[in-house]
């Protein structure tokens, strides 16, 4: 009997029949535990992505109404069927417009909050630090939805979470803006000289023509409308006509058509096209403009925003850039009271692929000038101590870049017309000297030229040697703003770091460090005689309102000034609200 009950026993252990199925009844359990949090945790995703389209959706809804906030987003609720509430400072607000304590809100029911604020899309903050809360001036809203999720399964053992979900809009704003050099002081023999060498051709206008450019302004839409016609581009963007590669001639036939200027300066444009040699080098606006996002509108289609450009500054920018990185060398008779012949050697950097002068973009996008070297030796009326002897001034000036940082836009009411805009401007800063460089060193923008001591005074009995060095401007940044009434005007504003080039040039007189040799004493090296030396200051300094006009318009026709910069606002687009982060 023992006997059979071993066997039996032994056989039930070595059975293997039926062990799936005792295998699946051990391992179901947890199967369908897995199977039902993959449910509750697809259930939570899925609610999860639903409230962030209801706080994206409420955020543009209220965006697009500022001064209707609540109205805006209870709409929007209503219109979706969404059963959540509003919170108000009377209390919590459902989609009919009924009040309700915090105590009558059921638990489950979807809560909405909104912050109204002010948004900066500045790439150096992080995206917590672009929105800001303000009730003033807001041109952008946060909207936080909170509701309890969803749970099939794991609600016998928990209670369901708290989902959250926000979504912040803003007025998606742009301005056009630039920053060039206005002129305040004008030589035209300089400028014709100068203009004259970049164009290849001989310019003989008066001062009062050239106010007249710097007067007038293009309307850079409409003449890019036109170049397409002119140069046969089908179905062409405003960037395809950036992008093309034109000739001044070109150029200049294209705003004597389309630029729409008064009479007097569309004449000086039409002898400009007459005297302009055809052909020439080539180059592209979009060297100096960037129309952002508008570039990709046919050009047929509304910009919606104001671009303008100044003439002068246009055939300026233009001509720089065809004339390319050749030094443009010049000797000119100078119309200005005490000063001779001048001889100039001037070398304009190319423009900034990242802030080009002339652009449309949002806040936080910059315009820079070009960086410009120039050297000039300027012939003297001599000093009355010498008879009459004549004196040489070599002076030599590197400009830095100026900048404008477009640092806000305020849309109020939504509406471009209303639009204030603020600049944060920074004039370049620039070095002058007196002394000696040499010329061919000017072009390489990658090394610095080396200014030494030069001869200022020549005679058989005599020689005065000097050198002096000054800085103007500085690194601080100023605010500019523009009303509505500037933008629609096409005001331009000045920044100036320091005075006007009078004080450069008077403080590098002050600071002249002159060696005098009297040749009739063989040779030797004396310090400077104190009559000589008040001699020379005086000579100099009656010059020096001369000096500056001569400074500044060279400097000008590169589209830079000394310690200053002169800024732009022409349009403001206050477009429909877009998600930011």
């Amino acid at each position: 009997m023992a006997e059979s009950l071993t066997k039996r026993v032994s056989g039930l252990v070595s059975c293997r029949e039926g062990n799936i199925a005792v295998m699946s009844a051990l391992a179901l359990p947890a199967c369908l535990g897995i199977v039902a949090l993959a449910v509750d945790y697809g259930q939570l995703t899925l609610e999860r992505r639903q409230l962030q389209t209801v706080a994206d959706l409420a955020a543009i809804a209220v965006a697009s109404d500022m001064a209707h906030s609540d109205d805006a987003v209870l709409a929007h609720l209503d219109n979706n069927g969404l059963k959540m509430v509003l919170r108000t400072p009377q209390g919590w607000k459902t989609v009919k417009g009924a009040l309700l304590p915090e105590a009558s809100v059921a638990a489950s029911t979807g809560r909405v909050t909104v912050e109204k604020g002010r948004y900066a899309p500045d790439p150096a903050r992080s995206p917590n630090e672009r929105f800001k809360p303000s009730a003033q001036l807001a041109d952008a809203v946060r909207v936080h939805v909170q509701q309890s999720g969803t749970l099939f399964f794991a609600g016998m053992f928990t209670t369901p979470p708290m989902l959250s979900a926000t979504g912040t809009a803003a007025v998606s704003k742009t301005a056009a803006f630039s920053i060039g050099s206005r002129l305040a002081s004008l030589e035209g023999g300089v400028l014709n000289a100068i203009l004259g060498k970049m164009l290849g051709a001989k310019l003989t206008f008066s001062a009062v023509d050239y106010r007249s450019l710097a007067a007038a302004d293009i309307d850079l839409f409409r003449l890019a409308k036109g170049l397409a016609t002119d140069l046969n581009l089908t179905a062409a963007t405003y960037d395809d006509v950036l992008k093309a590669e034109i000739t001044m001639p070109q150029l200049l036939s294209a705003v004597a058509r389309y630029g729409g200027v008064a009479a007097g300066a569309s004449g000086i444009v039409s002898e400009l096209r007459r005297i302009v040699p055809p052909g020439g080098e080539t180059f592209t606006l979009g060297g100096f403009v960037d129309l952002d996002q508008k570039s990709r509108l046919r050009v047929d289609a509304k910009s919606g925003i104001s671009m303008k450009v100044g003439l002068l500054d246009l055939l300026q920018s233009s001509a720089s850039l065809a004339n390319g990185s050749n030094l443009v060398s010049v000797q000119t008779q100078a119309a200005l009271p005490g000063l001779g012949t001048v001889d100039l050697n001037l070398a304009v950097g190319e423009p900034s692929v990242s802030a080009p002068p002339y652009r449309i973009g949002e806040p936080g996008q910059a315009v820079r000038t070009a960086q410009v070297r120039l050297s000039a030796t300027v012939r003297i009326d001599g000093l009355a101590e010498l008879l009459g002897t004549k004196i040489t001034l070599p002076l030599y000036v590197e400009v830095a870049h100026a900048e404008a940082k477009l640092a806000d836009i305020q849309c109020h009411g939504g509406k471009a017309d209303n639009a204030t805009v603020a600049i944060d401007a920074a004039p370049g800063v620039a070095e002058v000297s007196i002394g000696a460089v040499d010329p061919s060193a000017l072009k390489n923008f990658g090394s610095k030229p080396r200014v030494t001591r030069a001869r200022l005074v020549d005679t058989p009995a005599l020689a005065i040697d000097g050198m002096s060095s000054t800085t103007v401007g500085g690194t601080q940044i100023k605010r500019v703003s523009f009303t509505p009434s500037n933008i629609a005007s096409g005001l331009t504003k000045s920044v100036s770091s320091t005075g006007l080039t009078t004080s450069a040039t008077q403080s590098l007189i002050g600071n002249l460090d002159l060696a005098v040799e009297v040749k009739l004493l063989l040779g030797l090296s004396l310090s400077p005689p104190k009559v000589l030396q008040t001699a020379l200051a005086k000579t100099l300094g009656a010059v020096t309102p001369a000096v500056d006009t001569l400074l500044d318009s060279v400097l000008a026709a590169a589209g830079v000034r000394v310690g200053e910069a002169d800024i732009q606002v022409t349009g403001v687009d206050c477009a429909n609200p877009v998600l930011v982060q």
